[in-house]
């Protein structure tokens, strides 16, 4: 067979074919997809394609919506929604995505994998999020031994998961498991995916009850099973949480206790239940949390040390970089306390995060309700888009959680501050000396280019217990609110009492 060459000049009508043949629509790469879960509905909110592709939308009580892909290369988004729009916001506000928007359908371009929220007409009643992630790497192969591994297209019903050292838990993208994970003093261990860990049952869990494998028989046994964190490590080393999508825990849901080494990356957080908190770093050392986006009603970073853990595990070297915060209606988005009663709790850093909403509580919290110094703290390139109530909340005070606490539900009643914090209980003047010996300190904490980018300016707190128990050497630098830089303490919208060296520049 003889082939033909025709040559041709390189003008103006081979560019125009040139541009036909390889134009950008048609060579964008095509998305990893994710089969659907079978037996599990769709969102009736909004139908997604990723470069003309259907993509399986989840629905959540929260409420919201989400979606979930992988992409090496830019891809066109087009969503419809089940209303009419006449705005959307597309958060961070940092990802600087125009969207294009008519009637009821939205479209736009996605450059790089991200975590998206997208708010139609100004409200936070129903969002969609978009889970664009990058390609996966390291996927275990289904027969390894020292794999336990979830199928896509399936509902699985597991149960309780129990980690050993050396083991992979694996949860397939389009696969969902209604379970929770377990490890103890279990070292070198993973759980990855790009699949769905529900937490609807965490509050019931036994093996009878979830081994019906039926929702409505787990439901109606209420009275059955017992409370579980949704992954909870005690006592490991190395240990890695990777890609997975965490969906309506009724519990703490990401819980390193007393571990070493412990790497959370590209982890999504969907719920709104009381105490889910996103995750609880408890007595733990040498922990980085980035490339996550954590949606929960309560803190979304919280770090804890309790009176009963191993003497001298303290809290040190916390790393939190590059993620998406949106905390609701309790708690704080980026928490320290309430309960820390180890020696130290020190080299904590979070850096380069979008905080998306703080519907209400702190930004940036110290809640010190223990004994612990808190110090070497260091807040930097944070962006803030929407807080309701406080910016930066440091206090050092007696809490229902605290050694000195009650537990008591009338005089939690009683003692209830009734101010600025939930939680807190007042002390009688006469009372204060007796109990400075439960109190702690803050000192050493910097604040570096915090930005408010949009929303309100909320007021902060700096509150110690008394001239001792205080709070000493903040610095504030660059703070800068609606593109403003504050230069004065006067400005800043700061309360402050048993303090020393409060520093803005």
């Amino acid at each position: 067979m003889k082939i033909f060459l025709i040559k041709m000049p390189f003008n103006r009508i081979t560019m125009v074919v040139f541009s036909w043949f390889f134009s950008p629509a048609m060579i964008l790469a095509q998305p990893t997809i994710y089969p659907s879960p079978g037996g599990l509905a769709p969102s009736a909110e909004y139908q997604v394609k990723v470069n003309g592709q259907d993509v399986f939308v989840y629905a959540s009580p929260v409420p919201a919506a989400w979606c979930s892909f992988d992409m090496d290369q830019p891809v066109e988004i087009t969503i419809k929604a089940n209303r009419d729009i006449k705005w959307v916001d597309i958060r961070p506000l940092s990802s600087r995505i125009k969207p294009r928007f008519k009637d009821s359908t939205i479209s736009f371009r996605v450059t790089k994998p991200s975590q998206l929220s997208i708010e139609l007409n100004g409200s936070l009643k129903m969002p969609l999020f978009i889970f664009a992630n990058p390609p996966e790497v390291n996927k275990p192969g289904k027969n390894d031994p020292e794999v336990i591994y979830f199928e896509a297209g399936k509902i699985h019903y597991p149960g309780i998961i129990q980690v050993k050292t050396n083991q992979t838990v694996y949860i397939e993208g389009g696969a969902v498991v209604i379970g929770v994970v377990e490890a103890n003093n279990a070292k070198h261990i993973r759980i990855a995916g790009r699949g769905v860990l529900d937490g609807t049952y965490n509050h019931m869990f036994s093996e009878s009850i979830v081994k019906t494998k039926n929702p409505g028989v787990i439901a109606a046994n209420k009275t059955m099973g017992e409370y579980h964190r949704f992954l909870e490590f005690k006592d490991c080393e190395d240990v890695r949480i990777e890609g997975i999508i965490l969906h309506n825990s009724t519990s703490w849901q990401i819980v390193p206790f007393n571990c070493n080494k412990v790497n959370i990356s590209n982890i999504k957080i969907v719920s709104d239940q009381a105490s889910d908190d996103g995750i609880d770093i408890v007595h733990s050392k040498n922990v980085v949390v980035r490339n996550s986006f954590i949606r929960t009603k309560d803190d979304c970073i919280a770090v804890k040390s309790y009176v009963s853990d191993p003497p001298g595990a303290n809290v040190d070297s916390v790393l939190v970089e590059k993620c998406v915060f949106w905390n609701a209606l309790w708690g704080n988005g980026l928490e320290i306390g309430f309960e820390l009663n180890s020696a130290e709790i020190k080299n904590i850093t979070f850096r380069n995060s979008d905080i998306i909403h703080v519907e209400a509580g702190a930004v940036f919290s110290i809640h010190n309700a223990g004994t612990s110094n808190v110090h070497n703290i260091l807040y930097d390139d944070i962006r803030v888009e929407d807080a309701r109530q406080k910016l930066f909340d440091l206090a050092i005070f007696r809490s229902r959680y605290s050694v000195d606490g009650t537990t008591d539900e009338k005089e939690k009643v009683r003692l209830n501050l009734n101010g600025a914090w939930d939680g807190v209980l007042s002390i009688p003047a006469n009372e204060k000396d007796a109990h400075a010996v439960y109190r702690g300190t803050i000192k050493n904490v910097v604040f570096r280019n915090i930005k408010i980018v949009d929303g309100l300016f909320p007021y902060s707190i700096f509150y110690g217990f008394n001239a001792d128990k205080n709070i000493s050497n903040i610095v504030i630098e660059n703070l800068r609110v609606h593109g403003k830089k504050i230069t004065a303490l006067q400005d800043a919208r700061f309360y402050a009492e048993n303090t020393d060296r409060i520093i803005i520049r």
